[in-house]
């Protein structure tokens, strides 16, 4: 089993009751504050996503005295577009209150990003607090992941669809995205190629905005990205190693 079925398996086993209980005629929404549309900073700026992460199954650790609060407002005062919360708990150490905690405590708007499989995730990121989701298109068929994507719009969110291979390319451009995210690292054995990117890119049509995610520790990647007509970057890894936030970010997306 590879660690993505690995994960998939595990948000089927504790959610399970929850799919299957879900109807969205009756899920309770909680009142909250106008989600943030991100489409309007994309069309202005490049676009970078900062990470909350303690840790990943590849590296390890990334960053010792883990304070998501504060790691989220450094990354506000080093001037990232939004901030990236991972709330996978067995695999990442990520918690879903880490969401709600940040998003009261920054004025960004917040990604939950996750292993959302189901309808059910979506209207519980909006409980959260998330102004837009990542959709991994290599964990949902074509059916639901219009299902997701059709949870996102009624409720006013934003999604971004992440994709690996030209195969999940395709099915995600079938769909009509917004926003595409195109994942360097293989989710099936965790290595990374940046490349993937380039390569991808050159497939998507206009007029959708797509993110480069993942294995970024270079200006030089981030320029060559600015030139291919990237509308930004997500970066965790290289900001969560970092002493200096604001210098890291500085020097990776303006040096």
């Amino acid at each position: 089993m590879s660690i993505l079925e690995a994960i998939i398996a595990r948000v089927k086993d504790e959610e399970g009751q929850n799919f299957n209980a879900f109807f969205a005629l009756t899920f309770p929404l909680r009142q909250r504050e106008k989600t943030i549309d991100i489409l309007t900073s994309l069309n202005n700026q490049f676009f970078v996503i900062a990470e909350v992460k303690k840790k990943s199954p590849s590296k390890g650790i990334l960053r010792e005295n883990f304070d998501p609060v504060n790691l989220a407002l450094a990354y506000e005062k080093a001037g990232a577009s939004a901030i990236s919360v991972v709330t996978e708990k067995h695999f990442f150490s990520g918690e879903k209150e880490y969401l709600t905690r940040i998003k009261s405590h920054t004025s960004l708007p917040v990604m939950r990003k996750d292993f959302l499989i189901h309808p059910y995730q979506v209207f519980e990121s909006y409980n959260l607090g998330a102004d837009f989701v990542l959709l991994i298109v290599a964990c949902l068929s074509r059916e639901e992941l219009k299902a997701m994507i059709d949870a996102v719009e009624f409720l006013g969110l934003q999604a971004m669809v992440e994709v690996h291979t030209q195969e999940e390319l395709e099915k995600a451009l079938s769909l009509n995205p917004k926003i595409i995210g195109i994942n360097n690292r293989d989710l099936l054995t965790f290595e990374v190629d940046v490349e993937t990117s380039f390569r991808l890119k050159k497939l998507i049509p206009e007029g959708i905005h797509v993110i480069s995610e993942s294995g970024l520790d270079s200006p030089e990647q981030v320029r060559k990205l600015r030139d291919a007509g990237f509308s930004g970057v997500l970066v965790g890894e290289y900001f969560l190693k970092a002493n200096d936030i604001a210098r890291a970010m500085k020097e990776l997306c303006c040096g």
